[in-house]
């Protein structure tokens, strides 16, 4: 498990989502775009709540649970929820075609993301980064497929979530057949789960939910006041860039979540949560300091015409940026020990801060009011999930000298 190979895989995945946004935001427009975005934030919300099961606190009781007892519930639930919405979709909207095309997202998704958690609980990091490399190639090739098909080379919503069904399903089945002796056993002879997957899991995804709305409901918020999907479709992207800055401290928290489920010294603990945070944080202000060297026309070049205040909106949301990347090593501490209140509070507060401000300011400033507000926001939950680092950890310092040598020999 190579931190290096790890976040070269991540860069490689990062380019690769960011081109798939690109041409959509190209061939769509900030419109069209905003429209995607909400899907997805739909789509998101869902994975979420299917992760109340089937999520993170999936891999942490793959430690000491058979696959028998948590894999036939984890699936269930996800169909469940699924069936759920869209349904409920069908039934409140005058239209289905937003109820299907959540259906065609989301339930490949769902069921992606709990054999994703099966490869964290069974340390095959690697092969998942592989399989999510994989999946961003394929959602640029079925995208470009399906447009070659149209008679006008138009793109239309209905087209790249076409894209995004094929290739997810695609690597659903792959990564299935990959775990075949854990999934295919587990099904046909289930196992009476454990209560404690849907205790852990409560309170551990109460935390995701928050820190999920705090990334994703400017989005509707924004289109909720003024009306349409154009300043949403900006901060779409904008999270976008946000979200391939975040690959330092992506690539870094994953490992060291492994690690810390795998060891049970604090202070080894305590100090690779302190170390990857430390490198998170200056990587993220190198990525920040280029982006500012970026001319405002090389924005409007990539993503299209309409996306002029991108850049500015980017740097907006620095504190943003450099926050989140400082608090994920310090979450990812939190949850590997199980400290799940204590990330539930953190995210909640940041949540509930960014969201009264955000209803104060985004009617009066519009995207700068959803930039400051989730600044305000992100800073609170770092500085939280610190403070609670600390408090299990009052003597946590660098054992011997801080060097990069040091920090690979650790993983």
């Amino acid at each position: 498990m190579s931190p290096v190979k790890t976040f070269l895989i991540q860069i490689l995945r990062a380019a690769l989502s960011a081109l798939f946004v690109v041409l959509c935001s190209r061939w769509m427009g900030p419109e069209g775009r905003g429209e995607l975005g909400l899907l997805l934030f739909w789509a998101g919300l869902l994975m979420t709540a299917n992760d109340y099961v089937g999520g993170s606190n999936l891999a942490n009781m793959m430690q000491k649970h058979k696959p028998a007892a948590l894999l036939p519930i984890s699936f269930g639930w996800a169909l469940w929820i699924v069936a759920s919405a869209v349904a409920t979709l069908w039934i409140t909207q005058p239209s289905a075609k937003m109820g299907l095309m959540l259906g065609f997202i989301s339930l490949p998704l769902l069921l992606l993301s709990i054999v994703y958690n099966m490869h964290q609980g069974l340390g095959m990091v690697q092969r998942r980064n592989r399989l999510q490399l994989l999946l961003e190639a394929l959602k640029l090739i079925f995208l470009v497929a399906l447009l070659l098909q149209t008679r006008d080379f138009t793109l239309s919503v209905g087209t790249a979530v076409g894209a995004l069904f094929y290739a997810m399903l695609a690597v659903l089945l792959i990564a299935m057949w990959q775990l075949r002796k854990q999934i295919f056993p587990a099904l046909m002879a289930p196992e009476r789960p454990p209560l404690a997957l849907f205790s852990s899991g409560f309170w551990s995804q109460n935390g995701h939910l928050a820190q999920f709305l705090a990334y994703r409901l400017s989005l509707y918020t924004l289109t909720w006041f003024s009306g349409s999907h154009f300043q949403a479709g900006i901060y779409a992207n904008a999270l976008l860039i946000a979200d391939t800055i975040w690959i330092f401290a992506n690539s870094f928290g994953t490992i060291a979540h492994i690690r810390i489920l795998r060891s049970a010294n604090p202070r080894f603990q305590a100090d690779i949560t302190l170390r990857y945070a430390v490198l998170a944080l200056a990587g993220t202000c190198v990525a920040c300091l280029m982006l500012v060297l970026v001319p405002v026309n090389w924005f409007t070049a990539v993503f299209g015409a309409g996306f002029e205040s991108l850049k500015a909106s980017v740097i907006l949301l620095f504190p943003s940026i450099l926050a989140v990347s400082a608090s994920s090593l310090f979450s990812h501490y939190l949850h590997a020990v199980n400290r799940f209140k204590a990330l539930f509070l953190a995210n909640v507060c940041g949540l509930l801060l960014q969201t009264l401000l955000g209803f104060f300011l985004i009617p009066k400033l519009g995207l700068p009011g959803a930039c400051i507000s989730a600044n305000a926001g992100f800073v609170l939950v770092f500085l939280l999930v610190f403070l609670f680092f600390r408090q299990s950890n009052t003597g946590a310092h660098f054992h011997g000298k801080f060097r990069l040598s040091a920090v690979w020999r650790i993983v």
